[in-house]
């Protein structure tokens, strides 16, 4: 069973990102159970943003690597993603755009 203590160090990974980005345009975010090789249950954060823009500011903030950014349809549309750490825990930044005609 996963308990809310379990999501404690991706908590505490968003706090740090409030803390330290709290004058950056505001994203959706919400922790995440990811995948391990172990099987375990393990949390990160996700930020979304709406914004190409935003998207890139945020991976400047996060110190995400250009390189590393990858493109995948999602949902209605499409997504940029960029995936790091901060404070141990995963985080992940997608930039959200609509495709017309879906």
């Amino acid at each position: 069973m996963t308990t809310l203590a379990s999501q404690a160090d991706a908590a505490h990974a968003l706090m740090m990102l409030l803390a330290e980005h709290g004058d950056m345009p505001q994203p959706e975010f919400e922790l995440y159970d990811y995948d391990t090789d172990t099987g375990a249950p393990d949390w990160g954060v996700s930020l979304v943003v709406r914004d190409l823009a935003l998207f890139e500011q945020w991976r400047a903030a996060l110190d995400l690597a250009p390189d590393d950014i990858a493109y995948r349809a999602c949902h209605h549309g499409a997504c940029l993603v960029a995936i790091g750490e901060h404070g141990g825990v995963p985080v992940e930044l997608f930039a959200v755009a609509d495709v017309p005609g879906k």
